[in-house]
Parts: C-alpha cells; structure tokens; sequence
C-alpha cells in the first residue's frame, strides 16, 4: 500500500528543464501554464502573419508559446469556439513580443509601438532630435490636445523612448533618448 502512494505522488510532479543564459523566465511561464492546464488549447489566427517576419524558427516558437500562455491567463476575456479552444488575440501577440523582446534582439524597438504611437514618436524625431521640448513646442508643433500629448508622452515616458530632464513651472522638458541599436 505504501508503494502504491509513493507512485503516485512521484506521477503529480513534472521535470521543468532549465535554459541557461536568460535572463526573463517567460519560458518557465510557458511551461507552469502548460503543467496547470494541460487541456486548453488556443486558436491562433496571427500564426500566418508571424511566418512572415525575419524572426528565426526558434524565436517564432516562443511568441507562439509565451502567446498561448497569456491567452489561457486571460482566458475570461477572450472568445472560443464550439470545441472550447481561445482565441488569440492581438493584444496576446504585441504582448508576448513586448516581454520577449530583449531575447527576440530586435533591431528597432519601435517596432514595439502601435502605430499611432509610433508616428507620434517619428513625429518627436524628425522636430525635436537632439532637442529639448515641452508639451507646448509638441502642441505648436503638431496641433494636437494636450490630453493627446500628455498619454503619448507619458506612454513613451514608460517605455523609455524619452526621458525627463526637468521640470520647468508647470510642467516638464523631454529629451528623445538616445537608443543604441
């Protein structure tokens, strides 16, 4: 009878393989949802587009997997099918890339922003290169709100695509920083 408990709690545990030289541990994330849910599958529509990009074979095999892993996170907000299986969505996808991105090497990390942000960002390149610049210099220069420019900055702020350098009465002065690529 002892043998018969002893069997079956070595059955519950499961061998996690550990990869030298990384720093995150998104794969470790990966492999404690693969151990937790085991049954759930996923959907993934963005698969066809991600075959088209210079990623390598391995690098596309993570985005697919770390995907997957938060779409069973976040699986009370995503749609499924008939058969029970999630659908991945964009969201999951810009997201596995974002926490992958310093294992993806990617050579811009504008890649990173959304399309709207990144104009915004080219935007701050092309007239405030090199520059110093309040929200007033963005608003002249570009003619946007400044709810608009106070959520871009503060968004490119914590992305580290701009730093503050001071504050200046009401408000602060940004510099773009400078990224090495």
């Amino acid at each position: 009878m002892k043998q018969e408990r002893k069997k079956r709690s070595i059955r519950r545990y499961t061998k996690i393989d550990k990869l030298k030289g990384r720093r995150y541990h998104v794969h470790d994330l990966s492999t404690i949802i693969k151990v937790l849910y085991p049954y759930r599958t996923t959907i993934n529509k963005y698969k066809i587009l991600l075959e088209k990009t210079h990623f390598t074979t391995s690098q596309k095999e993570l985005i697919l997997n770390t995907a997957h892993s938060l779409t069973i996170v976040n699986e009370m907000y995503r749609d499924q099918d008939i058969l029970g299986r999630f659908y991945v969505c964009r969201e999951d996808m810009l997201n596995a890339i974002y926490m992958l991105q310093n294992e993806l090497h990617l050579p811009k990390h504008e890649y990173l922003l959304s399309a709207d942000l990144r104009w915004f960002y080219k935007e701050l390149q092309l007239y405030f290169d090199g520059k110093e610049f309040t929200n007033k210099d963005i608003r002249c220069r570009l003619g946007r709100s400044r709810n608009t420019i106070y959520h871009k900055l503060t968004e490119l702020v914590d992305r580290q695509f701009i730093e503050i350098i001071d504050r200046k009465q009401s408000g602060f002065m940004y510099r773009i920083k400078s990224r090495s690529l």
